[in-house]
Order: structure tokens, then C-alpha cells, then sequence
């Protein structure tokens, strides 16, 4: 255990990056406050980043400091940026971070420095897949450490699963929990996790447009005779897409076929 968040808020600098996992939304706009008012008296250009308008209980709570309304102070010492509804968009996690980051530069460019970025994280992307959510939680880490921000992403604890849990330890270097903070025993320097997608992204796109198709057919059960009367192939040729599957995703068994489907978001 580092020591209380509470105390570890004022030391934050540029690059840091930590994860609030949070009970109920009184711990959420309490952490979140003192998050953004450590900023505020710092003279840090301090940004709120989610999918949803900030909480009224987050408002109140920052208009008790003397801080007006987002988005409506004079010098806009606080933005709020709004993301587009992710349902309604591409199900990848790229455009999720595509839109962050043009985001993040836009108020980059107009000379402030460093951003205290605020992200509250709703349950919205329930449509990526496990894969998608580490490469996405991974990529967020990296805009962070390249570039001059502060970030303190926020997950409410019975929102997330197991592998979402496991997915955040590997993504944030800082972990706080029960207003505590902690140093990740699993984090993973992002650089390693997207190299390891880049791989597998090599790997599926060697594969040609049949062999895609059979692959799909695969992981959805069909045997190797349902194949080839779905595609109008013989179950011999089904066969020899399945042998190329195999060898150019270095994959030997199905068990492991569909892991890395699903880590690609094929199945």
C-alpha cells in the first residue's frame, strides 16, 4: 500500500495514470472532486471525459469548492467532453480511441498543458470483447504516458467482471480501491500488450478471403461437411483451408483456435 488517495492526489504529475475502483457513486464524485480540484489549484487545464453529461452530484459537489459549471467557467479552467453514444458506432475499440484522442489533442493544441483528464467509464461497451477492452485500456495507458496528461479512469466495482478486473491490473500502473492506493503487481507496459495484438493482427490478415470465411464457419460449429455445403466446396478443400488456418496462425488444436478468435473478435 502507497498511502491514502487522498493525500496521493496531490502528488500526481504528468504521465500518471490510475484506476479508481469505486462501491457507490458518494465514493465516486468524492474521489472525483478532489481529483479535479487538486488540478484546478495548480492551474491545471482539467477535462471530464465520458459518455454521459457529469453527474449533478459531481456538479454540486465542485460548485461547494467555488468551481462553476462545467463547460460555463469564464477561463473554462473545466471542459467536459461527451463521447458519442458507442452503440451507435463501430463496435472496435479503435474508434473509441481514435475519438479520445482527437479529443485530447484538440485541447492539446490550444496550449494547455498538462490535461487532467477525469473518465468515467459507464457500462456502455458491453459489445467489445474481452480482447477489445485490453487493447483499448492498454492503448488509453499509452496516449497517457506520451503525451502531457494526467488520468484517472473510474470503474464501479459491480459493473465489471472478473476478466475486466484482470484486463484493468494489467492497463494501470496505480490501483485505488477502498481509498487506498496501490501499485498494480500486474501491470504490463503497454507497449508489450499492443505488439502482442499487432502479432495476431498480422497473423489474420495473412489469411485470404476463403480461408476467413472457413474460419468463421469453424468457430460457429459446423463440421467440415456443413462447411463445404455452405460454401459449395468439397469437404477435401475444406481440409486444406483448415490445414492453412492452422499453419499461418501457428495454432494446433481448436481449443485454441477460438481463444484467439474471440481475442480478435471473430467469434
Amino acid at each position: 500500500m502507497e498511502n491514502s488517495i487522498f493525500t496521493y492526489l496531490s502528488s500526481l504529475c504528468e504521465h500518471d495514470h490510475i484506476c479508481h475502483l469505486y462501491y457507490d457513486d458518494s465514493e465516486c464524485y468524492e474521489i472525483a472532486t478532489n481529483f479535479l480540484i487538486h488540478g484546478i489549484k495548480r492551474n491545471d487545464k482539467c477535462v471530464y471525459i465520458s459518455d454521459r453529461p457529469a453527474p449533478s452530484d459531481l456538479v454540486t459537489r465542485l460548485k461547494g469548492h467555488g468551481i462553476a459549471e462545467l463547460n460555463n467557467c469564464n477561463e473554462k479552467i473545466l471542459e467536459e467532453i461527451l463521447l458519442n453514444n458507442p452503440v451507435r458506432e463501430s463496435k472496435k475499440a479503435q474508434a473509441f480511441i481514435t475519438n479520445i484522442e482527437n479529443k485530447i489533442d484538440a485541447v492539446l493544441r490550444k496550449g494547455h498543458k498538462p490535461l487532467r483528464i477525469l473518465m468515467i467509464h459507464s457500462d456502455n461497451f458491453y459489445f467489445l470483447t474481452s480482447s477489445e477492452r485490453l487493447w483499448k485500456r492498454a492503448y488509453l495507458n499509452k496516449i497517457c504516458l506520451e503525451k502531457p496528461i494526467i488520468l484517472m479512469s473510474q470503474f464501479q466495482v459491480d459493473r465489471i467482471s472478473s476478466k475486466d478486473v484482470l484486463s484493468i491490473f494489467k492497463t494501470h500502473p496505480t490501483i485505488v480501491e477502498r481509498n487506498n492506493v496501490y501499485k498494480s503487481p500486474l501491470y504490463v507496459n503497454p507497449e508489450t500488450i499492443l505488439k502482442g495484438f499487432e502479432n495476431e493482427a498480422d497473423k489474420f490478415r495473412a489469411l485470404s478471403g476463403k480461408e476467413k470465411k472457413v474460419l468463421g464457419l469453424i468457430i460457429h460449429g459446423l463440421s467440415n461437411s456443413g462447411i463445404a455445403k455452405e460454401l459449395s466446396i468439397s469437404v477435401k478443400t475444406v481440409e486444406t483451408h483448415r490445414a492453412n488456418i492452422m499453419k499461418k496462425l501457428e495454432i494446433h488444436n481448436l481449443v485454441d483456435l477460438v481463444k484467439f478468435s474471440m481475442r480478435n473478435g471473430i467469434a
